[in-house]
């Protein structure tokens, strides 16, 4: 191993599902063909990260004991075989774990070459660390809009931080959204960030308002974030033809649908 990088880490492990977080001293890891070892400098929480730690099976089943974090930035420090890795050698990168692999609570995070943006000089780490989740996700979303031509979207979970670039997206694209929240203190924040169609899921006439306001401005592609029992509410006010997009599971509950609602 390379002199500048030690044989041993410090990295976070979690043991089960709903475990306790556990500071360990483990062997720092070798890349292979088409890999790269970043030496961490941060790294968020992001939801996905909170239903890693609950046990999700989210992009695979885990063994234990792993590694949480899905995203993070650092530098490259060692390359594996392969002519990318080689180009990112002593770059500062933003970078995602491997799917099943330990990810970026560590000192050290081996990963893709693949999985790694270069980072411009007036990008800080702490920018970088949350390049890749939640904008690459909200870009996706406005391409799927733009390709499967929706006139509109609906996005649920939208005072979160990718409901906020997706607001600003839809503005850009001139797509407009529909702004689901769950409590009237979101609904003013995400009317200051300058929505215009913003709802409260958790009001009475919730859905009628919904279907109202989707077939007004023709809303057919739906984005859900909450499964459970919302996934049902959203069938029941989409116009004909609509595709429901289920990008998350906030609720942890299994998603229950009617199958005489006609959704695409």
């Amino acid at each position: 191993m390379s002199q500048s990088v030690p044989s041993t880490m410090q990295a976070v492990q979690l043991d089960e599902p709903n475990g306790t977080l556990i500071l360990r001293k483990v062997a720092t890891p070798r890349p292979g063909p088409n890999q790269v070892l970043v030496r961490m400098a941060a790294a968020p929480f992001n939801p996905s990260d909170l239903g890693a730690l609950r046990g999700s099976t989210y992009g695979g089943v885990r063994k234990y004991p792993f590694t949480p974090g899905i995203e993070g930035s650092g530098t490259v420090v060692e390359a594996g075989p392969g002519l990318i890795p080689q180009l990112w050698m002593g770059r500062r990168v933003a970078c995602s774990a491997l799917p099943l692999g330990d990810g970026s609570y560590a000192e050290y995070m081996l990963t893709s070459a693949n999985r790694c943006v270069p980072l411009i000089r007036s990008v800080s780490m702490e920018q970088g660390a949350m390049l890749l989740v939640n904008p690459l996700t909200a870009l996706a979303i406005m391409k799927m809009a733009q390709s499967g031509e929706h006139r509109a979207l609906v996005n649920t979970a939208a005072a979160s931080s990718l409901g906020g670039m997706i607001l600003r997206l839809g503005k850009r694209y001139d797509i407009p959204v529909i702004h689901i929240v769950r409590r009237q203190e979101q609904v003013d924040l995400v009317r200051k960030r300058g929505g215009e169609f913003v709802l409260n899921s958790g009001e009475e006439d919730f859905v009628e308002k919904l279907r109202g306001m989707a077939h007004e401005i023709h809303a057919t592609l739906w984005l859900d974030a909450i499964g459970g029992d919302m996934t049902q509410k959203l069938a029941e006010a989409a116009p004909f033809d609509s595709t429901i997009l289920i990008y998350s599971y906030l609720s942890y509950k299994n998603i229950v649908t009617d199958p005489h609602v006609w959704i695409a």
